[in-house]
């Protein structure tokens, strides 16, 4: 991607995605660009990221765009109208507009842009400039999750032809685990895979993360996370690589994606009077 003759101007990041993606490869490509996107919304309320004025729109109004191409490609794929397809394409779609509201209100929050540059780098998230910024950070905050999930429910059904050709190594159910926990953007190390690498459900071992990375399925994005506390070190974000974002495609149909608890049904009313009657 060309960069802009003005920095200020310039997107968060490049979410122009290869042509050959299957659309499962895609899905977990989007997610990943969902990560991204919340973690400079993150940095930046917590001071580490520059303010660069319209970016946050740019790169929003991006990542809504490239949400409803990835629908049209999985409706193009002639899928069953059927659970859980159906409400997987459904989760999409609401991603694709709350991705859309949060783009309105990164706008909102640029037009309120306070004059002292200090606060601006520092947002309050009850008033003006960093309470639309707080509103536009809630709207995606589960799309990476989302994505996936939907992206899961989606490789079932797929037909052969739309499926990843690439040869998966042979993973361990813990490895596959971390990689799934690695693209749902679960995944935030400090210290070069130190103490705290943990998964936001499961825990995540530094052994594994190791290993991902030395298969090439992994990578750390330095310094690219708020710390866990205040005055504490920023963490690295471990992402997927280009080779890990295939591979989790030719796999992601092998893990259980749980519905609901079904309902009890209700005792039928002749059968609750006999009860009565009884005691």
């Amino acid at each position: 991607m060309t960069t802009p003759a003005d920095p200020d101007h310039a997107p968060l990041f490049d979410v122009g995605s290869p042509v050959a993606l299957t659309p499962v490869e895609r899905l977990l490509a989007l997610g990943d660009l969902y990560t991204q996107h919340n973690d400079r919304i993150d940095l930046l309320f917590s001071g580490r990221a520059p303010l660069a004025r319209d970016a946050y729109v740019t790169s929003s109004h991006r990542l809504e765009r490239e949400t409803l191409a990835c629908i049209k490609t999985v409706r193009q794929q002639n899928l069953p109208a059927i659970e859980p397809v159906t409400s997987a394409v459904v989760r999409l779609t609401q991603t694709a507009y709350l991705a859309g509201g949060a783009t309105r209100y990164l706008t909102a929050a640029q037009q309120a842009l306070p004059a002292d540059n200090a606060e601006a780098q520092r947002p309050h998230l009850r008033r003006g400039f960093g309470q639309y910024l707080q509103l536009a950070r809630e709207l995606t905050a589960l799309a990476p999750a989302t994505i996936v999930t939907s992206a899961t429910q989606i490789a079932t059904r797929l037909p052969q032809r739309a499926r990843s050709t690439t040869t998966a190594p042979s993973l361990d159910t813990a490895q596959r685990t971390t990689l799934l926990e690695v693209a749902h953007g679960h995944v935030a190390v400090t210290d070069h895979y130190g103490q705290r690498a943990y998964g936001h459900t499961v825990p995540v071992a530094v052994d594994v993360l190791l290993h991902l990375e030395a298969e090439g399925l992994v990578e750390r994005e330095s310094t690219t996370v708020p710390p866990l506390f205040p005055g504490g070190p920023s963490r690295d974000r471990v992402r997927l690589t280009a080779t890990g974002i295939r591979v989790l495609s030719t796999v992601i149909d092998c893990f259980h994606i749980s519905g609901p608890p079904a309902a009890r049904p209700a005792p039928a009313p002749a059968a609750a009077s006999t009860a009565r009657a009884r005691r």
